[in-house]
């Protein structure tokens, strides 16, 4: 790279027509070099990922679906794919969603490690034990700093309590879609929040975004409220037709 801008410096020297047709030739080989650059750390960001899939035997029905979807939808395992998601953008519209975070179905981790990187603070649960080992492989990569504002653990919070104080918000992300009675989630949910607490719920609307593992789909506000209703407030649901989400933010009371 250090040679190409040494001999670009040089060529401006000669004659000016020529020099700019042979800058821009120069401008494309190096464009070229930056992007085969990048394809290679997502290359090998994609393979160590992979490679820890295959090292680990699904232990439930949750590996086998987090497996399945990663076949069909492999972007998922990018962090590039993730720093500009909707969802991440989305949280910062609900001020009520703040303090120490409960991502309830963290999957990977993804978002919430780039949750920690503004500053957030977020322990995710996951069924999944091979979504909680990338996850918090994904952990060790970053700073000391956002990796204490990070805990992840394989959890059910039909059956678990929370191993440490309980939390402030909480938040759910593209979860309840697969969920089929919300009312044993949301009871048990409760144990691991502090009183009043609220929480985030994030669908998409109607069929999009759909796979074969969804049980729910919600075509309007109604649809969701019905599902949620009984098991927890519902203080409002906003359609975000731009992404096709519907987001419910609830209240523990």
């Amino acid at each position: 790279m250090k040679q190409l801008a040494t001999l670009q410096k040089k060529i401006i020297n000669y004659d000016t027509n020529l020099a700019k047709k042979i800058i821009n030739i120069i401008k494309k080989v190096k464009n070229k070099i930056v992007k085969s650059v990048h394809r290679s750390s997502v290359d090998l960001e994609i393979s160590a990922i992979k490679k820890i899939i295959r090292g680990v035997c699904p232990s439930n029905e949750y590996d086998n679906i987090f497996i399945e979807r990663l076949k069909v939808f492999p972007q998922a395992l990018k962090m590039s794919f993730w720093k500009d998601h909707f969802e991440l953008k989305s949280i910062n519209d609900y001020p009520e969603i703040k303090g120490k975070i409960l991502d309830f179905g963290c999957g990977s981790g993804h978002l919430d490690i780039l949750l920690a990187r503004n500053g957030r603070v977020v322990h995710g649960i996951d069924l999944s034990h091979i979504g909680i080992i990338i996850a918090n492989y994904l952990k060790e990569k970053e700073r000391e700093d956002v990796r204490n504002r990070l805990s992840f653990a394989v959890a059910d919070v039909t059956r678990d309590l929370p191993k440490v104080e309980l939390f402030d918000s909480a938040w759910s992300a593209h979860v309840f879609e697969h969920i089929v009675y919300p009312g044993p989630i949301l009871i048990g949910m409760r144990e691991w929040l502090k009183p009043c607490a609220y929480l985030l719920i994030s669908v998409p609307l109607g069929y999009t975004y759909d796979d074969p593992s969804h049980v729910n789909h919600f075509f309007n506000e109604k649809d969701l409220k019905s599902y949620l209703n009984g098991y927890i407030k519902v203080e409002r649901i906003n359609v975000s037709e731009e992404y096709n989400v519907l987001r419910a933010l609830c209240k523990f009371i």
